[in-house]
């Protein structure tokens, strides 16, 4: 079997969890037999790696979307010329594609929703979109581009099967976009936990983690007010924010304004290394997301060995028993956790344990079958 896979991230260049997904994915695949033709954006550094069965094709293009800081070259959330450089992939994507040999087309996220469909509508080959998030997601719901939902409305449509990351999301497809349930799988995202063994975790120093991209959707804001309302009752404890992304000096200024700054650490982008020690470094790591469709960020740090406090509406919910779940709004409640947790260490210790253990049922070479089964399937 020969696929055709079109995404737009790929380590080294990751800004979230669909690069981890995808890397994961097309390795296990390769593994398992499956020979994977992945085509991705060109970077500045080229993609090295090692994987049978797999081959990178490196397409012409400059997209990176949701990682950048600098406010003067966003417009409407997204650089200023960055549609411009989504359709030049996409054609470029068909143009090479066509002088390849493939089975089956899959795509993810809208980005290369454009491509899939016309290789479809000119091959004739199966279509398989898979949906890590929608625009009504990554804004927040807060002015949505039309744009963007009329493309993944009509990937939806046009797919022959949708793959998604957890039954909230395919809940959000149906009821929003008006999917085919009966077309629309689940199939969780996965961890390679053995990545986070052997780090050696630092003596109890009341830190708590936020990680992620400093958006609307990531829930940093609540983040900060949360801290707020625990350094009303406990002044020895640091909050660590990690990422990069366009309201960090709103978030800064927050911070100041809540007479906060000197139990905050702004930390930026962190490297694959220092991101492992920061998991391993916390005592909490919350996850007060507005919108998160699954949420690899809190397998990460269960791996690491970190209690974990996370939306109510994120995918990980459905999944991992042992964790605080709570509604990202509801700072006052997330404050509660943290200090029940600082206050009593057992408790955090018993939930340390028990999610761990839970992670077993999260590996990639599951998701990569699941994945098979619908490739077989059509």
């Amino acid at each position: 079997m020969q696929v055709l896979v079109l995404g737009w991230e790929f380590p080294p260049a990751k800004t979230g969890g669909l690069g981890t997904h995808c890397y994961e994915l097309v390795k296990n695949l390769g593994k398992k037999g499956v020979n994977v033709l992945l085509f991705i954006p060109k970077r500045s550094k080229n993609v090295k790696h090692n994987i049978e069965n797999v081959e990178v094709v490196e397409v012409g293009s400059s997209i990176m979307p949701y990682n950048t800081s600098n406010s003067k070259i966003f417009e409407e959330g997204y650089g200023w010329n960055f549609f411009e450089e989504v359709k030049a992939f996409n054609r470029k994507c068909v143009e090479l594609a066509l002088k390849r040999k493939f089975d089956l087309i899959h795509c993810h996220d809208w980005i290369t929703a454009v491509a899939g469909m016309q290789l479809k509508n000119i091959t004739g080959k199966p279509f398989v979109f898979t949906v890590h998030s929608t625009e009504y997601d990554r804004t927040a719901n807060i002015y949505p581009l039309k744009h963007i939902i009329d493309i993944e409305k009509r990937g939806l449509e046009e797919a022959d099967m949708v793959i998604t990351v957890s039954n909230h999301m395919k809940k959000q497809l149906i009821e929003r976009y008006g999917g085919d349930g009966r077309k629309i799988k689940v199939i969780y995202n996965g961890i390679d936990y053995t990545r986070f063994f052997g780090l050696t975790r630092k003596e109890h120093k009341n830190i708590v983690l936020f990680l992620g991209r400093l958006t609307n959707q990531k829930g940093p804001y609540f983040f900060l007010h949360t801290a707020a309302k625990v350094l009303e009752k406990r002044k020895d404890v640091l909050f660590v924010i990690a990422g990069e992304g366009d309201q960090l000096p709103e978030l800064i200024r927050i911070a100041i304004g809540l007479n906060i700054m000197d139990n905050v650490v702004f930390t930026g982008y962190l490297t694959e290394e220092e991101l492992l020690y920061a998991y391993a470094m916390a005592d909490i790591y919350v996850m007060p997301s507005v919108a998160e469709p699954f949420g690899i960020t809190a397998l990460e740090a269960i791996a690491s060995g970190t209690p974990v406090i996370v939306s109510k509406n994120s995918g990980v919910a459905e999944k991992i028993m042992h964790c605080f779940k709570v509604d990202y709004w509801d700072t006052h409640e997330i404050a509660n956790k943290i200090i029940c947790m600082l206050d009593y260490p057992v408790l955090g210790e018993c939930m340390r344990r028990n999610s761990f253990r839970e992670l077993k049922d999260f590996g990639w070479d599951r998701v990569a079958e699941q994945t098979i089964a619908v490739y077989r399937g059509l």
